[in-house]
């Protein structure tokens, strides 16, 4: 319980820190100035479910924003990612792509251009020291216990990260003895209580249930489809639906007609299409949209207007 005075106390101290440093004071600066000014950060004891259709970029997008908290933005972390879907390998060409903007079918299967190969040695080289903070674990047999004891050996020899993500929670070992609804809605709790017991930000991704066209005609991401999944919503802080506008709004007879402009008003750049990420639960701000603009051949995710 708090006073009046108190909760206004850590608010005044919260905009004098983002008017001094341009950064949540007490929190993880997402690196994106509008997604910070949606979620005020990203605050130790909670919990961010990012969430969309299969091949939507959510990968890509924990890997931006990875990229930002440890190496891009002006005050570093140090984080830690489980990748429950693609081993380390591919990470790391993703994120080789995503900070060179070099396309991933030269970094995938090689390339005999010198340049590419120079600016890919030039751009990891400027950003070797600061990569020590990202740490990666891919394995594929992963529960709830084991992501504990791991952070329970972090935290003793006093190398706990500021900011830890899940990609992606469906691949998490469930107990045995439930049922599967049972068990996915409790997950959520442990996860929860991960973010508490560590005091860390935990974000986490998972996969929306497929779309039933006779209830959900435009196909939209929404709360009920997280429910319908047996989410439980009430543990979780923040929900955030990451959707590309030309798959939701557009027919294919109609996709030449898309606009060259982003939603913000912004000419796209050359191979960027839109990329929205919707906030419709928000225990730390506003119901808001926040836009951005992608390439998937580079893996780059750009706040729109930044």
């Amino acid at each position: 319980m708090q006073t009046l005075k108190t909760i206004f106390d850590k608010e005044l101290d919260r905009l004098i820190s983002i008017q001094q440093f341009q950064e949540p004071a007490s929190a993880v600066s997402s690196g994106y100035q509008f997604l910070d000014r949606a979620i005020n950060g990203f605050k130790p004891q909670h919990l961010y479910l990012l969430s969309s259709s299969p091949e939507s970029g959510k990968t890509a997008f924990i890997l931006n924003l990875l990229l930002n908290i440890t190496v891009k933005k002006k005050n570093p972390v140090k984080a830690l990612l489980y990748s429950l879907d693609i081993s380390a390998a591919e990470l790391a060409q993703r994120l080789l792509s995503c900070n060179s903007a070099i396309t991933m079918d030269h970094v995938f299967y090689g390339t005999t251009k010198s340049e590419i190969i120079e600016k890919l040695y030039i751009d990891v080289d400027q950003i070797k020291d600061l990569s020590n903070n990202l740490l990666i674990d891919d394995c594929p047999i992963c529960s709830i216990d084991s992501i504990r004891a791991q952070l329970t050996e972090l935290k003793a020899q006093k190398k706990m990260p500021a900011f830890v993500a899940i990609d992606n929670i469906d691949r998490i070992i469930l107990p045995e003895g439930e049922s599967d609804n049972v068990a996915y809605f409790s997950l959520m709790g442990q996860l929860k209580k991960l973010a508490i017991d560590f005091s860390i930000p935990l974000f986490v991704s998972s996969a929306l249930c497929p779309i039933d066209p006779d209830i959900d005609s435009d196909r939209i991401p929404r709360l009920s489809m997280l429910r319908k999944k047996n989410i439980n919503l009430h543990v979780v802080d923040v929900v955030m639906f990451l959707l590309i506008p030309q798959y939701y709004y557009v027919d294919k007879e109609d996709e030449n007609s898309l606009s060259q402009f982003s939603k913000m008003g912004h000419r796209l750049p050359k191979g960027f299409y839109e990329m929205h990420l919707r906030i419709p639960l928000n225990r730390c701000g506003p119901i808001v949209n926040v836009y951005f603009n992608a390439n998937m051949e580079t893996q780059q995710v750009l706040e729109d207007g930044a």
